[in-house]
């Protein structure tokens, strides 16, 4: 027998390049795979390389449109402030860049200048929001239904704070000129309105700290003064204020409406309307009381 028997049969058979051929076959066949299935393999390659492309692109796009639409949102919000708390009047706030103009003499300033009959007049227009009404829905959140006045038509008195702190700098402008608006004060009159204006710059201080304007006022020198000033001429987030008064036009009330208001014990508070004049002109009270409900409900 010589070296090699050609009528031995070979110890292994080549896999047929044809559709016979499986993967485990392929994998046996020295790692290679049939040319069809590589052509198998680059389809499938080429649909997966687009599907992912396709993929990737719709989130993409679906990541742009969540952002956009969360940002328009959070602009939209933004503008009518953090929403700490609620306030019937909220869809009425609206901030807005707002340059506060430099003033040099007191005959510049619109509500705490030299007193006049227009001074007097612009502080009657604000004045005229100071009575307000709010919901009963609102009323019964904060647990005030029982403590609360209730109007005519179910709706509860308030003040809002905004108007209540300008009262503050109209009476402290006011106590300027007593010959004006307090002529021939009595003792008790005076220490009344000592104690009105301290009530008032606590409630001012309150405020101013808790609003915390963050406007940077930048420092400057003067040619005639040792001492740096601010320039206030700076943008400040600001309430719009046309929109403010168009939802207090909504919402406020006129006290001097006879009848309105009725005092559980001391009855009409206003019962000749704007011509009752009011004995307590200063509108202090010492250590105020709030009024037993149970027994005058």
């Amino acid at each position: 027998m010589g070296l090699l028997d050609t009528k031995t049969k070979p110890t292994y058979s080549p896999i047929p390049d044809d559709r016979s051929a499986g993967s485990a076959d392929d994998l046996l066949y020295d790692g290679h795979q049939s040319d069809l299935d590589h052509s198998k393999s680059r389809s499938s390659r080429k649909k997966f390389a687009v599907f992912a492309a396709g993929g990737f692109l719709a989130l993409l796009v679906y990541s742009a449109l969540l952002v956009t639409a969360t940002s328009m949102y959070w602009k939209k919000e933004r503008i009518h402030g953090a929403n700490v708390i609620e306030s019937p009047i909220r869809k009425y706030i609206e901030y807005e860049p707002k340059f506060f103009k430099m003033t040099k003499l007191a005959m510049d300033y619109k509500l705490v200048g030299e007193p006049s009959d227009e001074l007097d007049q612009r502080w009657s227009n604000l004045m005229q929001y100071f009575y307000a009404q709010v919901p009963a829905s609102y009323m019964n959140k904060l647990g005030r239904e029982k403590t609360g006045i209730r109007l005519k038509n179910g709706n509860y008195l308030a003040n809002y704070a905004w108007v209540h702190q300008l009262h503050c700098i109209k009476r402290l402008h006011q106590s300027y000129f007593p010959s004006r608006y307090f002529p021939n004060m009595t003792d008790s009159e005076r220490e009344l309105q000592k104690e009105h204006n301290l009530h008032c710059l606590q409630m001012l201080t309150e405020a101013i700290m808790c609003k915390a304007d963050e406007a940077p006022l930048t420092m400057i020198w003067f040619e005639n003064s040792i001492l740096p000033g601010g320039n206030r001429t700076v943008a400040h987030e600001c309430v719009n204020w046309g929109r403010l008064i168009e939802g207090m036009e909504q919402v406020k009330v006129d006290p001097f409406e006879p009848g309105l208001l009725i005092h559980p014990k001391f009855g009409p508070v206003l019962p000749n309307g704007r011509d009752r004049v009011l004995d307590d002109r200063i509108g202090y009270i010492f250590d105020p009381i709030p009024l037993d409900r149970d027994q005058y409900p």
